[in-house]
């Protein structure tokens, strides 16, 4: 009855992604993804990444879990990394838990954030043959809150 043509039958075609600056993904609490996550934007994190991310901000809260490395320009840490952070700017706030190595250029770790790793700035890495800075808790059945780490810190030369 009509002239025009109908469309070809498929799947709908995905919008096309705006021009301008990234928008902010949110992974809720009740999420597990298993496998790598990469945004061009910020990224919240409520839920749990079994895999590696890679994004512009992060911003993982106390239930948030990763399971892989982070690299991001700016990484705020809330729950639990068991993986490098590499980030320009790193906040690891109280509820912050982090078992890999971080690096950084600029760096927060608040009062009660647990790090079992080691800590080195992005250009000391770069360089190649920079000291590392290993910050080793104590375990000398003294209250955690009154020391963080023993005596002096340790240097280890980079091979």
């Amino acid at each position: 009855m009509f002239s025009r043509k109908q469309a070809a039958a498929g799947p709908p075609a995905r919008p096309k992604a705006k021009a301008g600056a990234a928008g902010l993904s949110l992974i809720g609490a009740e999420v597990t993804i298993g496998g790598d996550v990469t945004s061009e934007g910020a990224l919240h994190l409520d839920g749990r990444i079994d895999g590696h991310v890679r994004c512009a901000s992060l911003c993982q809260s106390q239930s948030g879990v990763i399971t892989g490395d982070i690299i991001a320009e700016e990484a705020r840490i809330g729950g639990l990394v068991e993986g490098t952070v590499a980030a320009r700017s790193v906040v690891i706030e109280a509820s912050g838990r982090v078992a890999g190595d971080v690096a950084y250029d600029t760096i927060t770790i608040a009062a009660g954030a647990q790090v079992e790793g080691r800590l080195a700035r992005r250009a000391a890495l770069a360089g190649g043959a920079a000291d590392l800075l290993i910050a080793t808790a104590r375990n000398d059945g003294e209250p955690a809150a009154s020391t963080l780490f023993s005596g002096q810190p340790t240097q280890v030369a980079a091979d």
